[in-house]
């Protein structure tokens, strides 16, 4: 650094040159190591005049204070000017002030808030015609649907119901409200017309609890309760104590196990249905942690109650499936012995995982034959059944799915096309020209909008003009947006644009290969595959820099602090700091380091290393059979669902950037080569 500065200290004869040079050094020390790099400073260098005039006016109006704005009038962001004065005095605004609004930027997501303001003003004044010729089907979300549906109500009901759509009405609107969710404050008049018209009772509000608890909405389901008779407002009472700890409400159960003869409102009949569904909802809670002892209770509960087939069938699956996530060896005979009519869906799904985990082929087809047919035909258990049918000598019919699944870019697509060695054909395409469709999207207001609002820093504004414009596109134009966001270097919005489509064999537009040098050099570095670090990179951030999880991993490979810090000590960086992770060069050789050492844990296995990489070393030694099987085998039983879908997803991305990288060479790997 001393061959910067012309003098050294020796030559500071003057108080003034000492107070220079270490205010030099300290401004220096900012620069280079905390962060404000000059990158920053560019971006606020790039702003122009009227960009920056806006920024100033936008959060000046966001504090209540206004500029005069007049000379933004011709910038294309000038209506959030007119959108956040709006707001800031919504109810001074005159009603033609507001139409004016939503007519001029109707392509808009703020008009559409707007929309649903204007709404409610004409729900207040009962000019329910009004609402229902302005709402829209589609828009506005809940709030707008509850105006619509109060308007068509009453506008029924003030013509004596000639509309005979009234009980459609009626009914769409008690399906509304039944949500295991809080419903917005602007549907209340709508629940209360409801609940004059005798359409929501005891029974209706008991439902909705049901569906509260099981979503874990405890604070709905008491306030829920207040619509109940006391003998009922105590039973949610249990119900919520039933969560909170099972074993001490399912053993001191003085209300589950009295005979109710003294209840008004309901008959004793009724009761003990209600007692016997807290029951089965107690031991699937208690479940979740004491499986044996829910086991015990529920044996003991079934010689004082006499249970539907339906609730057997329900506890027996639940108990099925914690038993299964333990991988006990019994798990599949005690999944597989429930009837198919009585089984859940879910303990269905997790017969076939663990019959595909044991090998055996013929009960994964017996609970194949038992899923819904919309579960039959997701790949996962398309392939299973091909290599089901290929062990049991039906390789004729085994080859023809397998076919069909090859023409893939998927995990299941690539084992598929291994199974044939046809090779990647989805792979060999030749990218798509966008470019004739890119144009049209490009001249979209809102898309101009939102390429402005990313220009001046305002990324979430910029989303919301976006994904609001994909909401009016068809797949084409969906695909096209995503196209342009590559074109203006939105790589994450591009992948979040196209998973709109689920279009999955959009290789070019969801797998960009951002970040290649430092990819490349991280990975060489750490001696492990570029492409490998570039599936862990495209699944953990799909390239947001500066992303941070609700977990507080951040960054491209989305490490945690504390993990980092320990990669950190091993690598001898002495000065690492939580920010650093937010620095994709930090970030990369941190996050590769990492992947390596868990590689070489795991003796080479890349399937471990990367389900250690989501769920954490400890949890996939617990996993570990004490057999040998396939790869694919065992992902499939992978308890956490996250897990088991993030190992997927990174082996079949680890594939397509590996053909990316290296096809052109002969050098890529097939994915059941990279499987152990």
């Amino acid at each position: 650094m001393n061959t910067y500065f012309l003098f050294t200290v020796n030559s500071i004869n003057n108080a003034r040159h000492i107070l220079f040079l270490a205010l030099l050094f300290i401004w220096l020390f900012i620069w280079l190591f905390l962060g404000l790099s000059p990158t920053y400073a560019a971006e606020e260098k790039q702003l122009n005049q009227t960009q920056k005039d806006f920024l100033e006016s936008y959060e000046a109006l966001k504090k209540g204070d206004i500029l005069d704005n007049s000379a933004l009038e011709d910038y294309i962001l000038y209506p959030y000017l007119e959108y956040q004065l709006i707001l800031q005095h919504t109810r001074l605004t005159p009603d033609k002030t507001l139409k004016s609004y939503i007519q001029r930027y109707a392509n808009s997501p703020m008009a559409e808030k707007l929309w649903t303001i204007w709404l409610g003003r004409l729900v207040m004044r009962k000019q329910w015609q009004k609402v229902i010729d302005f709402s829209k089907k589609d828009t506005g979300g809940i709030a707008a649907r509850c105006y619509y549906l109060e308007a068509s109500i009453q506008q029924s009901l003030a013509e004596n119901d000639k509309n005979h759509d009234l009980a459609k009405h009626l009914k769409n609107a008690k399906t509304l409200w039944l949500s295991p969710r809080r419903r917005p404050a602007t549907c209340n008049s709508l629940f209360k017309l409801l609940k004059q018209k005798g359409h929501i009772n005891a029974d209706a509000y008991w439902r909705r609890i049901a569906l509260a608890m099981d979503k874990g909405k405890t604070r709905l389901a008491r306030d829920l309760a207040a619509h109940l008779d006391s003998d009922d407002q105590q039973r949610v009472k249990l119900w919520i104590q039933l969560r909170k700890n099972p074993e001490k409400a399912l053993k001191e159960n003085s209300l589950l196990t009295k005979q109710d003869k003294s209840t008004k409102s309901l008959s004793a009949k009724t009761s003990l249905e209600k007692n016997k569904q807290l029951i089965v909802y107690g031991v699937k809670r208690l479940a979740r942690k004491k499986t044996d002892l829910a086991k015990t209770l529920w044996a003991e509960f079934q010689k004082k109650y006499t249970f539907s087939l339906e609730q057997k069938g329900e506890v027996q699956s639940y108990l099925g499936v914690r038993d299964a996530l333990d991988h006990s060896p019994y798990a599949l005979r005690a999944l597989a012995s429930i009837p198919s009519q009585n089984r859940s869906e879910d303990a269905t799904v997790w017969m076939a995982r663990m019959a595909i985990r044991q090998g055996d082929w013929q009960k994964f087809l017996d609970a194949y034959r038992s899923m819904k047919p919309e579960q039959q035909q997701r790949d996962v258990w398309r392939y299973w059944q091909a290599h089901a049918l290929s062990r049991s000598g039906s390789q004729k019919k085994a080859n023809s799915l397998f076919k069909e699944l090859a023409s893939d870019a998927s995990f299941y697509g690539f084992l598929s096309a291994d199974r044939l060695k046809s090779g990647y054909q989805r792979l060999l395409q030749e990218p798509k020209d966008w470019s004739p469709c890119t144009a049209k999207i490009a001249s979209l207001e809102s898309i101009k909008r939102a390429v402005e609002l990313f220009k001046i820093g305002k990324p979430g504004l910029a989303k919301k003009e976006w994904f609001w414009t994909l909401k009016h596109l068809n797949k084409q134009g969906v695909l096209a947006a995503a196209a342009y966001a590559m074109q203006i270097k939105q790589p994450f919005l591009s992948i979040l644009t196209v998973a709109k489509t689920r279009d999955w064999n959009q290789v070019e537009l969801r797998f960009p290969l951002q970040y290649r040098q430092l990819v490349e050099s991280s990975a060489l570095k750490h001696r492990i595959p570029p492409a490998w670090v570039y599936g862990i990179m495209r699944r953990e951030s799909a390239f947001d820099a500066k992303i941070v999880s609700s977990a507080k991993a951040q960054g491209l490979m989305q490490v945690l602090p504390s993990t980092a810090r320990g990669v950190a000590r091993k690598l001898g960086i002495t000065d690492h700091s939580k920010s650093d992770l937010l620095v994709p060069e930090k970030n990369a050789n941190i996050g590769s380091a990492y992947l390596s050492g868990l590689l070489k844990k795991f003796k080479g296995n890349f399937v471990k290393a990367t389900a250690a990489y989501n769920a954490g070393p400890s949890r996939v030694s617990k996993w570990a059979p004490d057999f040998t099987i396939d790869a694919p085998r065992w992902v499939e039983s992978i308890p956490f669902t996250e897990t088991r879908k993030y190992v997927r997803a990174v082996m079949a991305y680890t594939t397509i950037y590996d053909h990316k990288l290296h096809h052109k060479q002969g050098k890529n790997l097939p994915l059941s080569k990279r499987l152990k």
